[in-house]
């Protein structure tokens, strides 16, 4: 999906009705930290959804991760 500050892509796998895997394919945020993906990739397991807060000082990149995680889960 195509955001203000890049492209977020992203691959889940599940299992059952449980997301096992959340793998970012495309993170061309120009402000993105490396941390903050693996932190929103853990609070998506952990929330097995996009139900979970926006991390801070990284608002744009939690939305746009929400909406990417949102639109691979809808094709399930």
């Amino acid at each position: 999906m195509q955001y203000w500050f890049g492209v977020m892509q992203i691959s889940v796998t599940k299992t059952g009705s449980k997301i096992t895997a959340v793998t970012p394919v495309q993170a061309s945020y120009t402000r993105l930290r490396g941390w903050s993906i693996q932190n929103l990739v853990d609070a998506a397991l952990s929330a097995q959804g996009s139900n979970f807060g926006n991390m801070s000082g990284a608002t744009y990149t939690t939305e746009a991760f929400k909406s990417a995680l949102d639109a691979a889960l809808a094709k399930f």
